[in-house]
């Protein structure tokens, strides 16, 4: 039997995106009062679950949106590497002026009683840049503001996420969407990086059950259970889609990409969090084929 949730408020910043809106879907499935906000309005969005629409570097907005919320889950953030590091002051002005709004929005709110944050395992990394060096400065901010104001909080720090709904540059997605429209899947590299792929929806449960748990101000890894190469990735979409062209080319400039997790900053360290039964690589994989030939987007 659900427990009933209906009194609880939740508000998902960046909840239109990729992960902020599987964490709605099963938030709402668990009978949470939902509220998404987002600077666009999401297009999974459920008759159950309400929208604001507005911008985390605007105060007002903000305020008014956490006012009356149990919960924060903030997911809002310029996430992609290269952008980040093409657009510095935009990362700077999102990823740590937006993430300051809210934690001084929750410091004049003292219903939340927990504020849940979507960091990076870039974060303690040399790799990554300006998105790397946002992260890792807004984890300190998160913790000089429970140091001072006892704002609570779970520091969640992703590695790489795949799944249905994925955004343009999630590369799981795009070595898909590149098999159906070149018939070829090309990268930049040799492929040997090694990855932790998690599929979105254990993601999102495992926020939710760290959301739920009563341990607080702590951070936490996730990560998929198993390592493997990138260049294996792209060998069994290809295989799954019968594309016979894989190209692996040098790279222009040296990436800001790492090549295994890449743990070289000594700053706090997570706990790594797994569930008893993840969705397997190769049934993800299945799943996001079927859903574009269901959806039958343009590629």
């Amino acid at each position: 039997m659900k427990k009933n949730y209906l009194k609880t408020k939740v508000v998902i910043f960046g909840g239109s995106g990729f992960l902020g809106s599987h964490i709605a879907d099963q938030l709402t499935d668990k009978n949470y009062k939902v509220f998404i906000f987002d600077k666009l309005r999401s297009k999974y969005l459920r008759d159950n679950q309400k929208m604001i629409i507005g911008d985390i570097t605007n105060f007002k907005d903000v305020r008014k949106a956490i006012r009356k919320m149990d919960f924060v889950l903030h997911f809002a953030a310029v996430s992609d590497i290269d952008q980040a590091n093409k657009n510095p002051m935009k990362t700077i002005k999102y990823n740590i002026l937006g993430t300051s709004n809210i934690l001084e929005a929750i410091r004049k709110n003292k219903k939340v009683k927990k504020m849940i944050y979507a960091s990076s395992i870039y974060a303690r990394s040399k790799d990554g840049g300006f998105y790397s060096t946002s992260k890792r400065s807004t984890e300190s901010i998160i913790e000089n503001y429970y140091d001072n104001f006892k704002i609570n909080f779970a520091i969640l720090r992703f590695g790489s996420l795949y799944g249905i709904r994925a955004n343009f540059f999630n590369p799981i997605n795009n070595y898909i969407k590149q098999a159906f429209k070149l018939k070829k899947i090309e990268r930049f590299g040799e492929g040997s990086d090694i990855r932790s792929y998690i599929n979105v929806r254990d993601a999102a449960k495992l926020c939710i059950n760290i959301m739920e748990s009563k341990q607080n101000n702590k951070y936490y890894n996730i990560l998929g259970g198993k390592k493997i190469k990138v260049k294996k990735i792209i060998q069994i979409i290809a295989k799954k889609i019968n594309v016979k062209k894989i190209q692996f080319r040098k790279e222009k400039d040296e990436s800001l990409h790492y090549k295994i997790n890449p743990f070289t900053y000594r700053v706090k360290q997570g706990i790594f969090v797994k569930l008893n039964k993840e969705i397997s690589l190769d049934k993800g994989i299945d799943e996001m084929i079927k859903y574009y030939i269901r959806k039958k987007l343009q590629w």
